[in-house]
């Protein structure tokens, strides 16, 4: 495919779709559909090589161009396609950060939850640390929240969960404010 052509269509499909991360699958079913695997592939490397989509791990690109025009979170979007048929949300160090209850950003990247395996991933926007639930999602329902849907549809643990979390898989609970979790525990009325 020219690169023109693939430009404008994965521009006119981050459009229709709202969304800025794509796994190669559906690049190749939707805006390269019929085009054999090894165009698929070459396309994707060239627009790889132009700067028009950035390679954030195996099989999944992000159009920063569109991520920046819905102002899209592009690692947790990336989480989403990562594990799609996975409940995931952000937690340990990652959510408790976002709430204000540790007072150190975690260095790197975030923290996930996942009913999918554990995972380590290095993308060039800094590290995805998928963390296994044995939780089922509907008994996480109460203790997540989604605090910007317009942003990213993942979920959030709310701070008494991924405080639990955090000591349950033996991380480093010295960062904790205790005093704010309970205070923000408050707030959303929990």
């Amino acid at each position: 495919m020219k690169a023109s052509k693939f430009r404008q269509a994965l521009d006119e499909f981050a459009h229709s779709t709202q969304a800025s991360v794509f796994t190669k699958a559906t690049l190749a079913r939707t805006i390269m559909r019929g085009e054999r695997p090894e165009a698929v592939a070459k396309t994707l490397a060239a627009a790889t090589a132009d700067k028009v989509i950035v390679r954030l791990c195996r099989g999944l690109y992000v159009y920063e161009q569109a991520a920046r025009v819905f102002r899209r979170a592009v690692v947790e979007e990336a989480v989403l396609r990562l594990r799609p048929r996975s409940f995931n949300y952000l937690s340990l160090e990652w959510a408790l950060h976002q709430w204000g209850v540790i007072n150190q950003a975690p260095l790197g990247g975030i923290t996930v939850m996942s009913t999918g395996r554990s995972q380590l991933f290095t993308t060039p926007y800094g590290r995805i640390e998928i963390t296994h639930t044995a939780k089922r999602p509907k008994d996480l329902l109460g203790d997540v929240v989604i605090p910007d849907p317009l942003r990213c549809e993942l979920p959030y643990a709310k701070p008494r969960l991924a405080t639990a979390e955090l000591v349950r898989v033996g991380r480093n609970v010295d960062l904790i404010l205790w005093d704010e979790v309970a205070a923000a525990e408050r707030e959303m009325g929990g």
